[in-house]
């Protein structure tokens, strides 16, 4: 069959509109992946309030460095002005102490495209967004905040999302820290009613491995999260002006505290990486346990 004069010019018109449409591709905005399951909504916390002893460093693969850095704490170093209204970091706020909490769908300010997820949580009321859509994250030199600048995606159900450019803070409210340099690995999924998320922290700085933890929490649509205002009072606090509590090294008298009255040897209660496996409690068994006691050790009461 032979050519005739005009397939050369619906040749060109289907290249042209098949190139329209790809630019046009190219130029709709990033759109973020689609939800396996819907995780927005109201949801109250099963709590589990661990590692609130001083001196338990229980499970936590410690460094030496993180080690110092948590013998040094001073209970009373709560009561310091600037530490009144300091924010939790989002994985601990998420973790302990009054966590309920809301997930809503993060809106782009311009197009009102669904661009993430938010996370509020009750306690001083920290946020976190959660970006789908494929931005990048910041250069390492911007600045680092309380929750962090999170990137998501789905795998199968799971929502997973990694956080970095985290202030420095503490993995517990009794003084184990965690620097600036951390990374949080989360994992949030739905089973029913049920929301479970499970926190992976890396920190080069504290710690020799990844720490994991995890937190529940039950479907509530009727949940209603109150505002959470915080001020300084104008008398300051209990701790006099210029005093820094804290601890020197070695001079910790309440350290071993909460091993004498729970019965462990007080090297077994400071962590490290040999204490997270099973193989340790032989070894804990050759260890000497100091007499228990009848004072009470220091505990965070809230």
């Amino acid at each position: 069959m032979g050519h005739t004069e005009d397939e050369p010019m619906r040749f060109i018109w289907k290249m042209n509109h098949a190139g329209f449409l790809l630019l046009l591709l190219m130029l709709l905005p990033g759109r973020p992946a689609q939800a396996q399951v819907d995780l927005t909504g109201e949801w109250s916390p099963r709590v589990y309030n661990d590692h609130m002893d001083v001196g338990d460093y229980t499970g936590i693969p410690l460094n030496e460095a993180g080690r110092l850095r948590a013998e040094s704490w001073h209970p009373e170093q709560l009561d310091l002005p600037e530490n009144l209204c300091r924010p939790h970091p989002i994985d601990i706020g998420l973790r302990v102490s009054v966590s309920q909490l809301r997930i809503t769908t993060e809106l782009d300010n311009e197009t009102r495209q669904p661009v993430g997820l938010r996370l509020h949580v009750a306690w001083q009321e920290p946020e976190q967004v959660i970006y789908m859509d494929g931005r990048p994250h910041p250069s390492p030199n911007a600045p680092h905040r309380w929750s962090g600048f999170s990137t998501g995606h789905w795998e199968r159900n799971t929502l997973v999302y990694t956080t970095d450019h985290l202030k420095e803070a503490y993995l517990t409210r009794t003084g184990v820290p965690k620097s600036e340099k951390a990374t949080v690995t989360t994992r949030v999924h739905r089973y029913g009613s049920v929301l479970t998320i499970i926190f992976i922290i890396n920190d080069p700085a504290y710690l020799t491995e990844p720490y994991i933890r995890e937190s529940s929490w039950v479907y509530d649509p009727n949940q209603v999260i109150p505002p959470f205002p915080c001020e300084i009072t104008p008398d300051g606090t209990i701790i006099p002006a210029g005093k820094v509590p804290n601890f020197l090294p070695g001079k910790n008298d309440i350290l071993n505290d909460f091993a004498t009255e729970y019965g462990l040897p007080p090297e077994a209660a400071l962590g490290g990486t040999e204490t997270l496996y099973p193989e340790y409690i032989k070894k804990m068994k050759t260890m000497k346990v100091a007499p228990r006691t009848t004072t009470e050790h220091y505990r965070r009461t809230q």
